[in-house]
């Protein structure tokens, strides 16, 4: 029995390893079969070739549209719509793909056209020649391996080709990707003089200003005009210069209420400077130079710097693209802007331009400096007079020995006072007593080197200043700062005009420190 029992065992596993060599043979068998009936070539052939010269209307899917192109000698229209600005070159662009078609597989018997996107196309490509015939291009999906497109040609799908040509990208955009539009005027940072937003709220100018200390004044409407930061206005510079055309709607449009645009969100009016080409207006003198050259020219071409303005309309968020719409000028057409581009100049208040830097007086113009700490004043004041002092003799060389009697005789005319020369002399003072010029110096560009980390639109601290600074000019001038304690990690700063920004603790401890020391240690 137990022998049998072997037996029967071997000759199951000679059977089950027959049936495996069996199903492996079939199968390799189908593999090759499968690969010689639907792949007939691996070669390159051109399986469409469209001459531009040979197209009367070209018709595909742009965006989520149908649109159909006439072409009349060199210009295209839009069928329906003779009116709409076609941009002949953008539509030629994409004729030139269909010059010629190559397909790098050939796929035939195809059963299901699905398996290639064939069904649910991306595009459908349709040409109708000036002989009469057409053409048909259905396109499908793209290989994940390879990356090349399926099509298949005059709705034959039993026959399926990949191609390289990237009908996907070629074809891309809606309508208005194919239309002629007007240019975003092109601009600089450094061409920049003045920008105006225009809000509901928050309105602000900025403009280009030699008396600013930073170049820059900064205004909210109605308000005094501020000095600017020059950092954050090239920032603001940057942003204004960097704006471009992100859509493209309507080349006429008549509604602009429905984009926001009849009571705009936000006008935008920038001041520029733009370099254009200028004709010369030399004079005879010119004209004779002129005469002289080989060249018959009709006059040179100069460079002149022209002023420009740009009134920029900021409207409705547009829900599909998430673009803001907008309005160039009085210009009839409805264009797009990102909202990144936007939101800073939408959301932006005047004094995020405030400059930084705190106000101080040079030491030059100032008559005095009333430093009040912990509620005690002290006056600090320099005062810089002129003193005689002997002549150092030691300059003296012996290049006199070698005069004559004659510059003896010169010698003893001279008056006394050739003995002595006039010396600048600096002294400085804390409550009329004689202070440490280092110390005093160092103060005081301590003073003028702090800034703010942010500004405020006011302060809200209630407690007294831990420290003023009264600067009192030559001129009659006063500049007041005052520091107060907010939190753990700022002071208040506020200047005589109200306006406050926040300062580093720290800074404002090595301050006073720094004052302490000048004053040896008084409290």
């Amino acid at each position: 029995m137990k022998k049998k029992r072997g037996l029967f065992v071997i000759l199951a596993g000679v059977v089950l390893l027959c049936v495996l060599i069996v199903c492996y043979f079939a199968l390799l068998k189908a593999n090759s079969s499968e690969e010689e009936t639907t792949e007939e070539e691996t070669t390159q052939e051109e399986v469409a070739a469209i001459a531009s010269d040979d197209i009367s209307t070209l018709t595909f899917e742009a965006g989520d549209q149908t649109v159909t192109f006439q072409k009349a000698e060199d210009s295209w229209t839009l069928e329906s719509q003779e009116d709409f600005p076609v941009d002949a070159s953008k539509v030629d662009s994409v004729v030139s793909c269909l010059a010629s078609v190559k397909a790098d597989r050939t796929l035939t018997d195809v059963e299901d056209p699905g398996e290639y996107g064939l069904d649910v196309p991306t595009n459908v490509i349709e040409v109708v020649k000036t002989d009469g015939g057409s053409e048909k291009i259905t396109v499908g999906d793209k290989n994940s391996s390879t990356g090349n497109t399926y099509i298949c040609l005059n709705d034959d799908a039993s026959t399926v080709y990949t191609t390289s040509t990237d009908f996907g990208s070629t074809f891309s955009g809606g309508l208005y990707n194919y239309a002629e539009s007007e240019s975003y005027p092109t601009i600089t940072s450094s061409t920049i003089s003045k920008i105006v937003v225009k809000k509901d709220n928050n309105s602000y100018t900025v403009t280009n200003n030699g008396k600013s200390s930073t170049g820059w004044y900064v205004q909210e409407e109605d308000n005094k005009k501020q000095e600017a930061d020059s950092t954050q206005v090239g920032t603001l510079q940057s942003t204004v210069a960097g704006l471009s055309f992100a859509g493209y709607y309507n080349y006429n449009c008549t509604d602009w209420a429905a984009y926001g645009l009849e009571k705009p969100k936000m006008t935008l009016t920038v001041d520029y400077t733009e370099e254009v080409e200028a004709e010369s207006t030399d004079d005879a003198e010119s004209d004779s130079d002129a005469n002289t050259d080989d060249t018959d020219d009709s006059g040179e071409t100069t460079t002149e710097t022209v002023d420009r303005e740009l009134v920029l309309y900021v409207g409705n968020i547009n829900e599909t693209d998430g673009n803001y719409y907008v309005r160039l000028g009085d210009s009839g057409e409805l264009h797009g802007i990102s909202q990144a581009s936007l939101d800073t100049l939408m959301n932006g208040k005047a004094f995020d331009y405030w400059k930084t830097s705190i106000d101080s007086m040079t030491i030059s113009d100032l008559d005095h400096l009333d430093v009040t700490y912990q509620g005690t004043t002290y006056t600090l004041k320099r005062v810089v007079t002129e003193e005689k002092v002997e002549k150092d003799k030691s300059e003296d060389t012996d290049n006199d020995a070698g005069n004559d009697a004659d510059d003896d005789t010169d010698a003893d005319s001279e008056d006394a006072d050739d003995e002595e020369e006039t010396k600048t002399v600096t002294t400085y003072y804390v409550n009329d007593q004689e202070a440490d010029s280092d110390n005093f110096t160092a103060f005081y560009r301590a003073a003028a080197a702090m800034v703010c980390q942010s500004r405020l639109e006011e302060n809200t601290t209630k407690d007294d200043a831990e420290l003023t600074l009264s600067y009192h000019g030559t001129d009659g001038s006063k500049i007041t700062i005052s520091y107060t304690p907010r939190d753990s990690s700022f002071y208040v700063m506020e200047d005589q005009d109200g306006n406050c920004g926040l300062v580093n603790k720290m800074n404002v401890k090595d301050l006073i420190d720094t004052f302490l020391t000048l004053t040896e240690g008084e409290k």
